[in-house]
Parts: C-alpha cells; sequence; structure tokens
C-alpha cells in the first residue's frame, strides 16, 4: 500500500515536471519569419498629419511615419511611435490601422493625445532625457492587435530582428507598401540606459524614410525596440561610430519602459504567447493590411464626417456640428 503510494507520488512528480517543461518550451518556441511578419501586419501602424482635402498634396515637409499598437484600454488604443512623426500642435493627425480604417488624433486642441516618453531625472544622470518618442492615444471599437512586449535585456549578438514599417517610396508615389527587413545585433543592449546611448541597439539594416517609429520584433513576435534613426550625433552612436555604417538604432523596450509614460499605462513585458488564430488571421489579411493605394487621398481625410459617424456627445456638440438640436425658448 505505502509502495502504491510512493509510486503514485513519484509518476504525479514526473509528470508535473513533464508538463512545466513543454509549458516553458511553448512559451519560449520562436516563430517562422513568416509568422513574425503575420504578427507585425496587424500591429504596425501608418502616423501622419492630415493633409488639404482640396488639393490632397502634401506641403515640402510632409511624410508619413510608423509605429506600433502597444496597449487597450476599453476603446482606446495606445500606439508607440518617434515624437518626429507628431510633433506639430494645433493640427489633426491620422493612424491608419491594418484593416485599412483611418483614426482621428486630435492635436488641434488636446495635447494629451501624444505622450512624450522620457526617463526621470536620475536615470540618466542629473538631467531627464527625453527619449524622443511618443505614445499616441486614438479610439476605435474594432478588435486590433496589441503587439506584445519583448526583454530587450535579453538579447544578444546575432539574435535576429524583424524591423516593420511603411517606407515612402524614392520617386514619391502615392502607393504605399508595409515591408519587414530582417536583420542581426551587432551590439547588445546595455542594463541600463547611458547618458550620452540612448540607442542601445544596433542593427546591420539601412531603413528607408519614414521607417522612424518601426517596432523590432524578435523570433517570439514581441517588441524589443523602435527603429530611431540610421544614423546619430558623435556621441549617441549606438555602436562605435568607426563603424556605424551601413547600421541602425534602436530604443530599447528597457528604456522605453522605464519611462512614467509607460508606467501610468502599467506596460509589461510577459504577455501570453501569441496565438495560432492571430497569426492566421493576419497571414489572411495581408493583401488587405499591407497595401496603400493612394496614401494622399487617405490622409486628406474629413474630420467632421469622422466624427459623426462616433456616438453623439449630445445635443449642441461643437466638436460634432450638430444642426438638428431643437431650438432652445427665447
Amino acid at each position: 500500500m505505502k509502495f502504491d503510494q510512493r509510486l503514485r507520488h513519484i509518476i504525479l512528480g514526473i509528470v508535473t515536471v513533464i508538463a512545466i517543461a513543454l509549458v516553458h518550451t511553448f512559451a519560449l518556441a520562436s516563430l517562422a519569419e513568416h509568422e513574425v511578419d503575420a504578427v507585425a501586419s496587424q500591429a504596425t501602424v501608418v502616423i501622419a498629419r492630415q493633409l488639404d482635402q482640396k488639393t490632397q498634396k502634401p506641403p515640402p515637409n510632409w511624410e508619413t511615419g510608423s509605429g506600433v499598437i502597444v496597449a487597450r484600454r476599453g476603446k482606446t488604443y495606445y500606439a508607440l511611435t518617434t515624437k518626429d512623426v507628431v510633433e506639430t500642435q494645433g493640427v489633426f493627425y491620422g493612424v491608419r490601422t491594418s484593416d485599412g480604417k483611418m483614426h482621428v488624433v486630435d492635436r488641434s486642441k488636446d495635447n494629451s493625445t501624444v505622450r512624450s516618453l522620457a526617463l526621470d531625472e536620475g536615470e540618466l544622470g542629473k538631467k531627464a532625457q527625453d527619449l524622443n518618442l511618443a505614445l499616441v492615444k486614438f479610439k476605435s471599437d474594432a478588435d486590433h492587435v496589441v503587439a506584445p512586449l519583448g526583454n530587450s535585456e535579453q538579447l544578444r549578438q546575432t539574435d535576429p530582428l524583424y524591423v516593420s514599417g511603411w517606407p515612402n517610396p524614392k520617386n514619391k508615389s502615392p502607393r504605399r507598401r508595409r515591408i519587414t527587413e530582417k536583420t542581426a545585433i551587432l551590439s547588445e543592449t546595455p542594463s541600463k540606459p547611458h547618458r550620452d546611448i540612448i540607442h542601445g541597439i544596433a542593427y546591420k539594416i539601412q531603413t528607408r524614410e519614414s521607417m522612424d517609429g518601426a517596432p523590432l520584433f524578435n523570433d517570439k513576435g514581441e517588441v524589443v525596440a523602435i527603429h530611431r534613426r540610421e544614423h546619430t550625433p558623435d556621441t549617441q552612436y549606438c555602436i562605435a561610430s568607426q563603424l556605424a555604417a551601413n547600421t541602425s538604432c534602436g530604443v530599447p523596450m528597457a528604456h522605453i519602459l522605464r519611462t512614467r509614460a509607460a508606467e501610468k499605462l502599467r506596460l509589461r513585458i510577459g504577455r501570453a504567447p501569441i496565438s495560432s488564430q492571430i497569426i492566421a488571421r493576419g497571414i489572411k489579411n495581408k493583401p488587405k493590411a499591407d497595401k496603400i493605394a493612394n496614401v494622399y487621398n487617405l490622409f486628406a481625410f474629413d474630420v467632421d464626417a469622422m466624427l459623426r459617424n462616433k456616438p453623439s456627445l449630445g445635443c449642441g456638440s461643437l466638436l460634432l456640428g450638430d444642426k438638428k438640436c431643437p431650438s432652445r425658448p427665447k
């Protein structure tokens, strides 16, 4: 009797160890390149300032930027991008999601729609350091994929990275196509930010115009950094300046999660592994998600018309321009 009971305990222990090992293996399993691309296709967005509806022509300094959805609170989503992409105040911006829909970001009066990311005082020395990144808030009734966040401090040299973004074509054609470019790490991110190095990850790639804000995914389909720019000032190279030719730099997720804006949103590493359903949906929808026929027409959106399609704020709302309110008694 005691032997049978002891044997049952041993078998139970072995089964438990095997189960834990299988779960651990599944959680750490790498995705195939096309599977990472399917996740990136759904989470990567295009962000740009609204264009004039009459001309639908961009001004000389107008360009799109890339970004990635990293958080959701009810019907409110947050996309991470570079601050340069949304730096102009007093205007409207648009966020184009993978379903082809445009979402209005009102910076004409409400500056809370864009939150700058900076490390608190003391993280980089005596003065707080601006990461030149921003969280862009927009609303949507749709169920968009929120990219899981990965631990950039666990990256090692030669680890594969996938940069997902919407580059401008050289001929300024209105057609746009999202791309994913595979690269590898040239330098490991430091465990703590350094006063002169905020771009802590270097990788061998020459990203193109409008790729600022593009997410970098690891082989688990997690965002581990945000692409900032190809070349940085001599004091901010993410790799030795003599080796910086044909390289790009990214801001590691470890730095991003230390910012006050990220802490307020409770951004965390280690969400559940990406489901096979999300990957399958991304593969199926890629032809629609990854192409824009005319980006200039897309961003020449009618703000009033778009806001009218949202739930009314009540009779007399100036925002919606309600004209059907009953007249007030004199």
